[in-house]
């Protein structure tokens, strides 16, 4: 069964990639990619992928907008070499935030039919920030939470703190954190937030006093108001603040600024700048190695590696 199946990925991705083809007894198909002229993006699928289901393995990074362009080169490549499937498994699904700007809703209404035009069968990612997403899409979409995602830190690191609280700045994460806060058995505490002066101020009614705290976020990209809300809960009486953001895309700017926060850990599952002590990036390579090899024996993947 396993000739069925080939396996591809970008360059970027190619050392997990042959990692996971390896355990899974698969093989990695040879796709050059390169930039012709400096500007634009050509795809040489050199493997046999005629009638084969194919795994491709591919991160949406920075710059969103040139990696999303390569990844539909890079399918509607496969596609034209006669693949007979393409699951797509990505760490971050872009335009996604549609809950409450109409323009996120425009924007992932494009990027889903650009999807569906490379005849993409079914797309794996990570932490959605709104996994309602899927009813916005035509091609299956398979959601790894949170809670899955991070359930070995989750286990080592926080588990058995009675002294953790959970809390968010996103209004939309609320019932993520609820769902964290059940596992950890810890309470949760939420803020509302105003704007003077064009800044955003915080505010808790909840004691935080001597607490460690866990800021659940679904990415950081400039870091600006985690690291206020970080000082707000430090002068709150706060002993130690953790964060687990599903998505690093730091702004390069933003590293110094990490290290220098009152933040203590943050843990992510993709981070594609400077390295920082503050910063653990956990590998995602069990989970997508475990995705495959469901996939193939159609199994659920529902509970993976909970």
């Amino acid at each position: 069964m396993e000739e069925e199946y080939i396996l591809v990925s970008s360059n970027k991705e190619k050392s997990q990639t042959t990692t996971i083809a390896n355990k899974l007894n698969l093989i990695v198909g040879d796709v050059n990619i390169k930039q012709v002229q400096g500007t634009e993006t050509s795809i040489d699928v050199k493997s046999h992928v005629n009638n084969k289901k194919v795994f491709l393995i591919y991160n949406i990074t920075q710059p969103v907008n040139e990696s999303i362009i390569q990844l539909l080169f890079l399918s509607d490549a496969l596609r034209k070499e006669g693949a007979e499937k393409i699951y797509l498994i990505t760490t971050y699904l872009p335009y996604t935030k549609i809950k409450y700007r109409t323009e996120y809703k425009l924007n992932f209404s494009l990027f889903s039919r650009l999807l569906q035009e490379t005849s993409i069968d079914k797309i794996y990612t990570f932490g959605l920030y709104s996994p309602k997403i899927s009813f916005y899409l035509k091609i299956p979409l398979y959601n790894i939470p949170i809670t899955n995602i991070f359930s070995k830190i989750f286990e080592e690191v926080f588990k058995n703190n009675e002294n953790l609280v959970l809390t968010t700045i996103d209004y939309e994460m609320q019932e993520i954190t609820k769902d964290v806060s059940k596992i950890l058995k810890a309470e949760t505490v939420f803020p509302t937030k105003d704007t003077k002066n064009n800044k955003i101020v915080f505010n808790i009614s909840e004691s935080v006093n001597s607490k460690d705290v866990l800021i659940i976020s679904d990415s950081i990209n400039t870091g600006e108001n985690l690291i206020k809300y970080s000082n707000y809960l430090t002068l709150k009486g706060a002993k130690n603040i953790y964060v687990i953001a599903t998505h690093g895309f730091l702004d390069k700017k933003t590293i110094p600024l990490i290290e220098k926060s009152l933040i203590k850990q943050i843990y992510v599952i993709s981070h594609t700048h400077k390295k920082s002590e503050k910063i653990k990036v956990i590998s995602t390579t069990k989970i997508i190695e475990e995705i495959i090899k469901r996939t193939i024996e159609k199994k659920n993947i529902k509970n993976i590696l909970k």
